[in-house]
């Protein structure tokens, strides 16, 4: 039977979750919500569900088995309690929440309701990211040493509430914690505020982890064009994502030495093959969702847990925080 699902929000984002649950083959729609009543009608009317400018009357009278929550970050909470409190699996848009307390708040909550978890970091489920994952996992680039981040765009005028830390750098802190396996041990930050009213607009960002390779944050709201770019570099050379276009090249190292006497003695880099890798390209947020509804029936568990969002949230207030403050922060 598929799994009744409702989407809370009707923002760019919720209107992408109506579309692709709508053609879910395990999943059905419930209903749609929306504090903005005609945003609401708009969105829910191409897919005959019910529309509600109150999420709570929604919850009560269409008893959702699973929501999406894609409302502002600094709902997050509020909107999510009073899901787990009726008993629905979640998926929350990232940034989990507002604050690392809001996020332990929900976690905790949905684990005493036995309720699903998974927070919407999408990047997960980039067909490239995953195999580049994998290739990790199996040694193809030997020891990592760094992971250098390129997450550039214009202005979003929708974002309001929080700044490109918090709502960008906490993808790519996610993406570097699971390509690594290792936590953050401490960060810096440039941080600066351009165009935004309130939060910073652009980020250069050091992340050290435990395992010694060092993530590099090159994030902003201020690049005419959209780049997303994940480069990671190891012993046997260099892998690059293109997110959009969702390509996956390898650069492999040609180790060679000179017959110059002077440096006769020291091995170098050179540039050897390169190659881009066969990816089977799929929509992310068609990933993302098929997962949590089949984690929701018990096929399988969530890719990205409570905890995994917690812990992104948590090292990009560290960033914000040592960009305001100028200094070195430990996690």
């Amino acid at each position: 039977m598929p799994t009744r699902v409702a989407v809370i929000g009707a923002g760019a984002m919720g209107r992408n979750h109506l579309r692709v649950l709508n053609d879910l083959e395990c999943a059905e729609l419930a209903g749609l919500a929306d504090a903005h009543e005609p945003t609401a009608q708009r969105a829910a009317r191409p897919y005959g569900v019910p529309a509600y400018t109150d999420y709570r009357e929604l919850l009560d009278k269409e008893r959702p088995q699973a929501v999406v929550v894609a409302v502002p970050t600094v709902m997050h909470c509020e909107v999510a309690m009073e899901a787990i409190s009726r008993g629905a699996h979640l998926l929350v848009e990232k940034p989990i929440s507002f604050t690392e307390g809001e996020a332990l708040e929900i976690i905790e909550a949905a684990k005493a309701a036995g309720v699903i978890l998974t927070v919407g970091h999408i990047e997960r489920y980039n067909p490239a990211l995953l195999e580049l994952h994998e290739r990790l996992r199996r040694g193809d680039l030997g020891r990592v040493f760094q992971i250098h981040a390129r997450r550039l765009g214009p202005f979003p005028p929708r974002v309001r509430d929080v700044g490109v830390v918090i709502d960008l750098a906490t993808h790519d802190a996610d993406i570097m914690r699971f390509l690594t396996g290792s936590e953050v041990t401490r960060v810096y930050a440039e941080t600066a505020r351009r165009i935004h009213t309130d939060h910073e607009d652009l980020l250069s960002g050091l992340l050290r982890f435990a395992d010694n390779s060092i993530g590099v944050l090159d994030i902003n709201w201020l690049t005419p064009t959209k780049i997303r770019e994940l480069m990671v570099t190891g012993e046997k050379g260099l892998f690059l994502v293109n997110y959009l276009t969702q390509d996956l090249y390898f650069y492999e190292n040609n180790y060679i030495k000179t017959d110059w006497d002077t440096i006769s003695n020291i091995a170098g880099v050179s540039e050897g093959d390169m190659v881009r890798l066969r990816i089977d390209k799929t929509e992310p947020l068609r990933a993302e969702l098929d997962r949590f509804v089949r984690a929701t029936q018990g096929e399988a568990p969530p890719l990205v847990t409570g905890e995994d969002g917690l812990a992104a949230l948590r090292i990009a207030r560290k960033l914000v925080e040592s960009g305001l403050e100028g200094k070195v922060v430990g996690m």
